[in-house]
């Protein structure tokens, strides 16, 4: 199980998305992470890493 650590920026940048099913598939990604099964996911910096989902215009997180 791994601990996923979020930014208030990251909160209100989720929280702010208007479209509901995108908010929702987001969240299901991030609960999939959570569990284990990390999917498309990219190094981006020092212990930072970009979870990619590829629906609508290709959402990075």
């Amino acid at each position: 199980m791994y601990t996923i650590k979020t930014t208030p920026e990251f909160d209100r940048w989720l929280a702010g998305i208007r479209d509901g099913l995108t908010r929702r598939r987001l969240v299901a990604r991030l609960r999939k992470a959570q569990m284990g099964n990390l999917g498309d996911v990219k190094p981006v910096g020092k212990e930072v890493f970009e979870m990619r989902e590829h629906f609508g215009p290709g959402w990075r997180m």
